[in-house]
């Protein structure tokens, strides 16, 4: 439940005889009123799930979080992503992230967050790096004239 929707039918059963539907609107209106979600949090979200493009999707082959230990909330370690278009290497630095990697298409790298974005020019081969990535939802998409852009998937850094 967000603060512009209806408030849920409130119960008066006991919490053993409710449903789980009942239990689960009983706990959303309890995190609602005790941790409500900020509403520039709110509104980054709905922007970021509002945009579309027209770019062709990278499907993403594999993700090391997944496969492999990334350290603790102290002690972060990187990760690596590997999309048909482009592999990425996300580091944690004191400033952000640290993105490298290498695009198999494109002349640019657009790396978007939910406020804010920045383009990179690739090197040879397609070589990229991007400092101060914020952690959090993040896409690439990749851009070369004449042909539409490749992107992946909004995913949470």
């Amino acid at each position: 439940m967000t603060p512009d929707t209806a408030e849920p039918p409130r119960t008066t059963a006991e919490p053993s005889t409710l449903s789980d539907h009942d239990l689960l609107l009983r706990l959303s209106d309890l995190l609602v009123r005790l941790d409500p979600t900020p509403r520039t949090v709110a509104a980054q979200a709905r922007a970021a799930l509002t945009r579309r493009t027209t770019a062709v999707l990278t499907r993403l082959i594999t993700d090391s979080a997944h496969t492999t230990d990334h350290g603790t909330a102290d002690h972060p370690t990187a990760r690596t992503l590997r999309f048909t278009a482009l592999d990425v290497v996300l580091e944690p630095t004191p400033s952000g992230l640290h993105a490298t990697g290498f695009a198999h298409t494109g002349t640019t790298l657009l790396t978007r967050w939910p406020t804010g974005a920045h383009t990179t020019p690739l090197g040879p081969g397609g070589y990229f790096h991007v400092d101060n990535v914020p952690s959090g939802p993040l896409k690439f998409v990749l851009r070369r004239k004449g042909a539409p852009d490749t992107a992946t998937r909004w995913f949470v850094a």
